[in-house]
């Protein structure tokens, strides 16, 4: 193969370089030409080996991933959800599962009735997720870096099985092409290198269940099938796009799609009117009111049920949310299709199989904005996506011999990777990238490691089972341990017999919050409250250490005038900043 065949320049690497391979010498290897079968795979039914530019992918996605979970760790730039995950797996360990005291902040009877954090408030009456037990002897093993290499596992999986998924019914180019641009797009890479989520294990749930679909595989079936809706309480909807699905396209295997359809719908309103509801009120108090208040007005609780019931009464306002903002809409399709050259927005059965996860992106609200391309509730979406994907290509053969519809499509994917590394997603990419611009916000990455490793110094100074407040970025370092609560929201919570008792520790970055703060509305708040907290702490909290930004404060613990006095150093030059009463919440 010359280079004036595949058009692609040799002596850089490149997209293209690494897209080629896919394109002709994939399907040289398999011993197929798109001329001799343009639309069908080799073995349907058979395991098929990987070419050498997806195992190259598989391993660039798996290797960027877990140094830059690595660094996050490292540098501080987890925060808490990160927390929330190890520290629900383990208490699971200890014997009480799914309990935390951070979720416990989150919950409707803290924000909602002002009451304390609570030991043993169990995280089912937040979100439903029993699949987690099975990582937690893994968390128990590695400790922290167990939620990084699960989350870049399951992910770098989820595209191998796509591209075995894709086999069955393209040749090695195309399918080599479709695997590529999952490991390049900008909806895998941001959830990717962000904080844990329970939603990494979907993408490869659904890959599986659809492989299982094609092959006729129970063994592949049934496991995925059972294990979709436990991985959160909404993700039986995507078992319901996969029943709608299959009974359109293969309406005589109706009765599976019916079960499909039936287990994943079933499940979602049996987790969230009756499961959920047994451990907390936090679904209808909380979540159904937050992402879905405009459909119930001046209620303060409601059931999916009725959310659904009042919405349905509302086709206005239901057309009004599916297009607004109509930017924002847009541009959310646009980033999900570019790596694909924007075929899913043109393929029947990617909108089938995508249509309701992300009909309920489009109608929902919230603080955490639904169409973020960077946060997990995209991987909502992701699979469908890319599976009807194959599809069309399937439908469309002769579109693939078109070298001119290559080339845009390596320029797609190029672009899509530029845009992801360009806009810093969850803050990964600091240590290469300026997190603000105007006003300039840029830690270079020595001083990033520097910063972290003498934060941790600190921490380590905190025994393993005393009782913490910390702010968000050391958050994660301290989650596994039975009472951690954020700082400067609380710095007390109730015992297990309802009791009140304050904090052991109380750490805080002043440090972090500063850097940020000046460009960051959030940073800034929590700075300034944070000030705030710290000069009203009662006598009893001594202070242990300050250290680069980094306080440590003990209750009971032995005075240092020393440290006592850069502390109120500290916190005197913070005062003076004239950017912390900008924007007041």
């Amino acid at each position: 193969m010359t280079e004036r065949e595949t058009g692609l320049d040799r002596p850089r690497m490149s997209v293209q370089n690494l897209l080629s391979l896919c394109g002709r010498r994939a399907e040289v290897k398999a011993g197929m030409a798109d001329r001799a079968a343009p639309g069908a795979a080799a073995h349907p039914g058979e395991r098929h080996s990987l070419p050498r530019s997806v195992a190259i992918g598989a391993l660039l996605f798996a290797l960027a991933g877990l140094l830059l979970q690595a660094w996050r760790v490292q540098v501080l730039h987890a925060s808490m959800d990160q927390g929330i995950f190890l520290q629900v797996m383990a208490n699971g360990l200890r014997g009480h599962p799914f309990a935390s005291t951070l979720s416990s902040q989150l919950s409707t009877n803290v924000i909602h009735a002002g009451e304390l954090p609570a030991l043993g408030y169990r995280r089912l009456g937040q979100h439903f997720t029993p699949i987690l037990v099975i990582w937690m002897p893994l968390v128990g093993l590695l400790g922290r870096w167990a939620l990084p290499l699960i989350q870049v596992g399951v992910m770098t999986a989820a595209g191998l099985v796509l591209f075995q998924l894709a086999r069955e019914r393209l040749p090695a180019g195309p399918a080599s092409w479709i695997t590529l641009s999952f490991y390049g797009a900008n909806a895998v890479l941001g959830p990717t290198w962000g904080n844990f989520t329970d939603l990494c294990q979907l993408p490869l749930a659904i890959f599986v269940l659809l492989l299982g679909l094609e092959r006729r595989s129970a063994w592949l079936l049934v496991p995925s099938a059972l294990a979709v809706p436990l991985i959160r309480e909404d993700t039986g909807v995507l078992l319901v796009g996969v029943g709608l699905w299959l009974a359109v396209r293969q309406p005589r295997r109706w009765p599976l799609a019916t079960a499909l359809a039936l287990w994943g719908g079933g499940w979602v309103v049996l987790v969230t009117n009756v499961l959920m509801p047994l451990f907390s009120d936090d679904n209808s108090r909380r979540f159904m009111v937050e992402n879905f208040g405009q459909y119930i007005p001046g209620e303060q609780q409601a059931s999916s049920l009725e959310v659904l019931r009042s919405a349905l009464t509302r086709p206005a306002l239901l057309l009004q949310e599916l297009v607004s903002p109509p930017r924002q809409t847009l541009t959310y399709l646009a980033a999900q299709g570019l790596p694909l050259m924007f075929v899913p927005l043109i393929s029947l059965d990617s909108w089938l199989l995508m249509g309701l996860p992300l009909l309920g992106l489009l109608l929902a609200q919230g603080d955490n904005n639904p169409l973020s391309i960077n946060i997990r509730y995209t991987l909502l979406v992701v699979p469908g996506l890319f599976a009807g994907t194959i599809l069309w290509w399937q439908r469309h053969p002769q579109a693939w011999r078109s070298r001119r519809l290559r080339r845009i499509w390596a320029l797609c994917l190029a672009l899509s990777l530029l845009f992801t590394l360009t806009g810093n997603p969850n803050r990964s990419l600091s240590w290469l990238i300026p997190d603000s611009v105007r006003p300039w916000v840029y830690s270079t990455p020595w001083r990033q490691w520097q910063h972290g490793q003498r934060a941790r110094s600190l921490l380590a100074l905190i025994p393993p089972d005393a009782s913490v407040a910390a702010s968000t970025q050391l958050i994660p370092p301290l989650a596994a341990r039975e009472v951690l609560v954020r700082f400067p929201d609380h710095h007390a919570y109730r015992d297990r017999s309802g009791q009140e008792k304050p904090v052991d520790w109380i750490a805080v970055d002043l440090d972090w919050l500063e850097r940020y703060g000046v460009a960051f509305r959030r940073d800034r708040y929590f700075l300034r409250r944070s000030l705030e907290h710290l000069q009203e702490l009662p006598r009893s909290y001594g202070v242990r250490r300050v250290d680069d930004g980094v306080v440590l404060l003990q209750r009971e613990g032995e005075e240092d005038p020393h440290e006592e006095a850069e502390l109120q150093r500290l916190l005197k030059r913070l005062r003076t900043i004239r950017w912390l009463e900008k924007d007041p919440d």
